[in-house]
């Protein structure tokens, strides 16, 4: 997984850049879960709202990568650069979530059915007080905190643990961490550099495996396909699978 450990390396640096200047918040992922679930999905109106995550009129990024080397995460780590939502009187925050993931037996055949499971595991993530409000395909997330949660102590160390609970149920996941960041939107413009190449290396994917489209010539997936070997593996695979069944209904 070559270019997505490159990408994951670049988020590790941007962590350790904040934490050597001091502007970094970690916390462990909580054993014992203080906060209640709110059934299957709570509303925040806006009137009930203390502070808004990633509003369209804000910046905002959200993505999830994933490895073989358990050593490029930080497991059961939550890292926040900028304000925890007690510590601001603002209403709105930008907003910048990345979930980093070690893994076992990622291959060309099931990485793609898994990096979705990972990505929906977002929507069954159950607090009191807390409401997703819309997730686009352009790596957004918005998200709501009512005015109740806020006076009692919602925090990312919060919202971080129960999603680092959520994706650690799943067999195949080792290990994994999470960073947020609120601090300006100018910090949350960072992190696109190593988002935008992975949401064309999930395009090239999605290409592929739905599209079934495999020409390369015309691709304009071409350059992230040559970095990485695992898409090729995957090409090759598919190819071989549509030319069984061809074949099978040619008989």
């Amino acid at each position: 997984m070559q270019l997505l450990d490159s990408l994951i390396n670049e988020v590790k640096d941007h962590i350790n850049r904040n934490r050597v200047a001091g502007k970094l918040k970690e916390f462990k992922a909580l054993d014992v879960f203080p906060w209640p679930e709110a059934g299957p999905r709570d509303i925040v109106l806006k009137s009930d709202t203390g502070i808004e995550l990633g509003n369209p009129k804000d910046e905002s990024i959200s993505f999830l990568a994933w490895t073989g080397d358990s050593s490029l995460v930080n497991d059961g780590y939550i890292s926040l650069v900028g304000p925890d939502i007690s510590e601001t009187k603002s209403p709105a925050l930008p907003f910048g979530k990345v979930v980093l993931v070690s893994g076992i037996g990622f291959d060309e055949d099931n990485c793609y059915d898994r990096y979705h499971e990972m990505e929906f595991l977002r929507y069954d993530i159950s607090l009191k007080g807390y409401m997703m409000r819309a997730v686009s395909q352009y790596m957004r997330e918005w998200s709501r905190v009512s005015k109740e949660a806020v006076e009692q102590g919602f925090s990312f160390q919060i919202l971080g643990s129960a999603f680092l609970k959520k994706i650690k149920e799943l067999n195949y996941v080792s290990g994994a961490e999470v960073l947020f960041v609120t601090s300006s939107a100018e910090d949350v413009r960072k992190l696109k550099k190593p988002g935008d190449r992975f949401m064309r290396y999930v395009s090239a994917m999605t290409k592929m495996t739905e599209e079934m489209d495999f020409d390369c010539e015309s691709c304009e997936y071409q350059e992230v396909c040559s970095e990485a070997e695992e898409l090729q593996d995957m090409r090759k695979s598919l190819m071989k699978s549509r030319a069984v069944k061809q074949e099978t209904r040619d008989q």
